[in-house]
């Protein structure tokens, strides 16, 4: 049996994940695409996935990717389409590129710079889906494209997601030095 101060505390990071899930189905669902670059999208609930990172490590970041891809695939009918297919596998790979940078280089390098390599992976691991499943030719032209996009909307991402941590860090926990939490 767990005591309340246990209990509680658990309650609160699953909720606080529930939350996290809740924003990234929700953004997700209503990110619109990019009038000047054809399939693509700002990819806003990439935010989630990285205060996920940040906040509950790589096990609960892959559970959220998959509740999200699970749950806005339903939501728009398109669950077994290629869509859900390329949504899964690019995040699943910025996801595995951003762990293992972490693991390597700790808190050494920011949270910009893991999320704009995530979103290069992320484009990356889409181009290389949509290859296998042989659904575009040979769009080589396109790859730079998709490269600089990533990687600035990656950016973008990774300095809201740091300004958001930031606060979420002070509201939770007020001006308590992280040595005493």
């Amino acid at each position: 049996m767990l005591s309340p101060n246990r209990r509680n505390r658990t309650t609160q990071v699953t909720l606080r994940f529930a939350l996290l899930a809740a924003v990234a189905i929700v953004i997700n669902y209503f990110d619109p695409p990019l009038p000047f670059l054809p399939g693509a999208k700002l990819g806003l609930s990439q935010i989630s996935t990285m205060l996920c990172l940040e906040m509950y490590g790589a096990l609960a970041t892959v559970a959220l990717v998959v509740l999200r891809v699970l749950v806005t695939g339903i939501m728009k009918g398109n669950l077994m389409n290629i869509t859900s297919l390329l949504s899964f596998g690019g995040s699943l790979g910025a996801v595995i590129v951003m762990v293992l940078l972490r693991k390597a280089f700790g808190k050494h390098i920011g949270l910009p710079t893991v999320s704009t390599v995530g979103g290069v992976c992320n484009n990356v691991s889409q181009y290389l889906l949509l290859l296998i499943t042989n659904t575009v030719g040979t769009l080589w032209y396109y790859l730079p494209v998709l490269v600089v996009a990533g990687g600035a909307a990656g950016y973008l991402i990774g300095g809201v997601s740091l300004a958001v941590l930031s606060r979420l860090d002070r509201a939770l926990h007020g001006s308590v030095p992280l040595e005493q939490r």
